[in-house]
C-alpha cells in the first residue's frame, strides 16, 4: 500500500471571495455567449480561496475546462454551505452543462446537488465524497490517515500521549480521522487524549492546539487533518516552548519545506489536487454528453512524505 502523510499551508488568496469569475476558452468569447453558441459551459464551486490546495482546484478545473473549450464560471464559497448552495443555484440558471465541487459540507450540500441532478445537470464531487453527486473523485482518505498516524506511532517509539485535531464535516476529513484511529489500534500504549475539531486552517488550528497543549502538557505528537492545520499546531508548539511530532495529509510545499528543514511537521500524505480537478473535470464532460462512467467513485492513491522520501518529492503549491 502506498504511503502518504502531508500539510496544507494557509496561502495568500488566489481567488476573489464571493466573485463569480467567468472563463470563455475562445479568444474573444464571453460568459454571456457561452450558451447561445452551443460552448460547453463549467461550474465550479470549492470551499475558500485561502486554502491552496482548493485554489489549485480552481485553477486546474478552469484551465481543464478551456482545454475543452468551455466557458468556465468559478467560484468559491468561504467555508459556508448557504453561499456554496446558492452559488449551485446560480450555475442552474446560467445553464450550465455540469457542476464540479469540493463542497464546504459534504452532507449539508446535498439538497442543493439535488436540485442541479432534477434539472439534468451533472455533478461530480472532488476531494470530498458529495452527498446526491452523480459521481465523486478523491484521495483515498482513509488510506492518508493510516500512513500519517503509523509515522507518528513509529516516530514516538509506540507509546505515549497524543491528539488529533479534526476538521469541517466533509468526508474526506473523516476518513482521514478514522484511518488514523484504525492504524492507532495497533499500539495499545498510545493514548489519544485530547480530539478537538478546527476548520482546516492555520488560523483556527493554532488556538484550539494552544488549548490542547495547555491542558495536556504530556502530549509528545499531533495528527492534523491537512497541512494548514499542522502549520497552526506547529505554531502552538513553538510559542509554548514544545518539541513535538506533526503528521497530516496533503503534500503541499510548505510542509515539505518544513521536513526538509527538520521541522515538527514531520509527515504528510499527499494529495494532488491538479489530478483531482482534472479528473473531475473529465468525468463531468462524459456525464454531460450522455455517457455512462465505468465507475461513480474513483479514489487517487497516497503516497507518504518524510525525510527520506521528501527530497525527491515534487509537491504542489
Amino acid at each position: 500500500m502506498a504511503n502518504a502523510v502531508q500539510k496544507k499551508y494557509l496561502f495568500p488568496s488566489l481567488i476573489a471571495v464571493g466573485v463569480l469569475l467567468s472563463v470563455s476558452a475562445c479568444a474573444g468569447g464571453s460568459a454571456a455567449g457561452g450558451a447561445d453558441d452551443g460552448k460547453l459551459k463549467i461550474g465550479v464551486t470549492v470551499s475558500n480561496s485561502t486554502n491552496p490546495f482548493f485554489v489549485k482546484e480552481s485553477e486546474t478545473a478552469v484551465s481543464e475546462g478551456k482545454a475543452l473549450g468551455a466557458e468556465v464560471l468559478s467560484q468559491e464559497a468561504g467555508e459556508d454551505v448557504t453561499t456554496q448552495s446558492n452559488q449551485i443555484d446560480q450555475f442552474i440558471t446560467s445553464g450550465v452543462d455540469f457542476i464540479v465541487i469540493d463542497p464546504v459540507d459534504s452532507d449539508g450540500i446535498g439538497p442543493a446537488v439535488k436540485r442541479a441532478i432534477t434539472a439534468g445537470i451533472p455533478v461530480v464531487g472532488i476531494d470530498s465524497e458529495t452527498k446526491n453527486a452523480s459521481a465523486n473523485v478523491t484521495t483515498d482518505n482513509t488510506q492518508a490517515g493510516q500512513v500519517s498516524c503509523v509515522s507518528l506511532a513509529e516516530q514516538i517509539g509506540g507509546k505515549g500521549d497524543i491528539a488529533i485535531i479534526d476538521g469541517t464535516p466533509i468526508k474526506s476529513v473523516s476518513d482521514r480521522v478514522a484511518g488514523c484511529k484504525a492504524a492507532l489500534q495497533a499500539y495499545p500504549d498510545i493514548k489519544v487524549v485530547a480530539e478537538q475539531r478546527g476548520d482546516n486552517s492555520r488560523d483556527k488550528a493554532l488556538p484550539v492546539a494552544t488549548d490542547i497543549l495547555t491542558a495536556n502538557p504530556s502530549i509528545v505528537a499531533i495528527f492534523a487533518i491537512n497541512d494548514p492545520t499542522a502549520a497552526g499546531v506547529e505554531l502552538a508548539a513553538q510559542q509554548k516552548g514544545m518539541k513535538i511530532v506533526i503528521t497530516s495529509v496533503d503534500g503541499a510545499k510548505a510542509a515539505t519545506d518544513d521536513i526538509l528543514a527538520g521541522g515538527m511537521i514531520t509527515a504528510t500524505a499527499a494529495q494532488d489536487p491538479k489530478a483531482l480537478a482534472a479528473k473531475g473535470v473529465e468525468m463531468g464532460a462524459a456525464l454531460a454528453k450522455g455517457d455512462t462512467l465505468p465507475e461513480t467513485l474513483v479514489k487517487l492513491p497516497t503516497t507518504l512524505i518524510d525525510a527520506s522520501t521528501a527530497a525527491d518529492y515534487t509537491p504542489w503549491g
